[in-house]
């Protein structure tokens, strides 16, 4: 197979994302392209948030312990925020708890 011409340039940018990616992992992201990872870091990161490791519970937690909902969205892509697919009502209990935080 013949690489794409622009296999050079993922070539050059590839340092970056390593650099990003262990940056990810230092704030308990393990994929920045596995469910947001990337943009839940880069929110986290400019709010000063601290990200929570249980995928049952909230998204992240600010200094003073107040919990977050954090949704993203790629408006190139969609124009809706999503959330939990399997939607109950304990779990709009759970988010009727805490403040959300969306990004764009």
């Amino acid at each position: 197979m013949k690489p794409h011409p622009d296999a050079k340039l993922l070539k050059k940018l590839f340092p970056a994302i390593r650099k990003y990616q262990k940056l990810a992992m230092k704030h308990g992201i393990p994929d920045i392209f596995q469910d947001n990872g990337g943009k839940i870091l880069q929110v986290s990161l400019i709010l000063g948030l601290v990200v929570l490791q249980s995928r049952e519970g909230n998204d992240a937690v600010d200094e003073e312990g107040r919990e977050y909902e954090l949704k993203t969205v790629n408006l190139l892509r969609t124009d809706q925020f999503t959330t939990h697919h399997h939607l109950n009502p304990v779990i709009i209990d759970k988010y009727r708890k805490v403040d959300w935080i969306f990004a764009t």
